[in-house]
């Protein structure tokens, strides 16, 4: 039984080990991106990245990804994210990215664009975009 339960065990640590999130952008983008980045990105605060606009591209609040990563890089849950976005909109200092229903979708939407950015889980990664940071 003891057996049975670290082999257990040591699936779960592999599985969550093998799986996690990435910001990908465009290839056509420079690596370099950071932490601190990611999260200025996502809140309004950094429109630009290597001397372009940038556009910020999120998954739709039906994705457990976009807690995990809103967790994971602002630090918010995704009732504080809504709350702080109802107060940008209201003083007019910023909109929410926009989202995208799936992952696909967001990463189709990001290999057609030159300068946007977006989270995935790494296994969807391919070559149509980059892994610009991993979480």
């Amino acid at each position: 039984m003891k057996g049975m339960i670290t082999a257990a065990v040591g699936l779960l640590i592999s599985f969550n080990a093998a799986a996690g999130l990435v910001v990908i952008g465009s290839p056509s983008l420079p690596d370099g991106l950071t932490a601190s980045d990611a999260k200025k990105a996502y809140l309004g605060k950094k429109t630009g990245y290597n001397g372009g606009n940038l556009t910020v591209l999120e998954l739709a609040d039906s994705n457990a990804e976009k807690a995990e990563f809103h967790q994971a890089v602002t630090k918010k849950s995704l009732a504080q994210l809504e709350s702080y976005w109802s107060k940008k909109l209201f003083t007019g200092k910023g909109t929410p990215p926009p989202a995208s229903d799936t992952p696909a979708q967001l990463k189709a939407k990001i290999a057609s664009s030159s300068n946007a950015i977006g989270y995935i889980d790494e296994s969807q990664v391919d070559g149509s975009v980059k892994v610009l940071l991993k979480l």
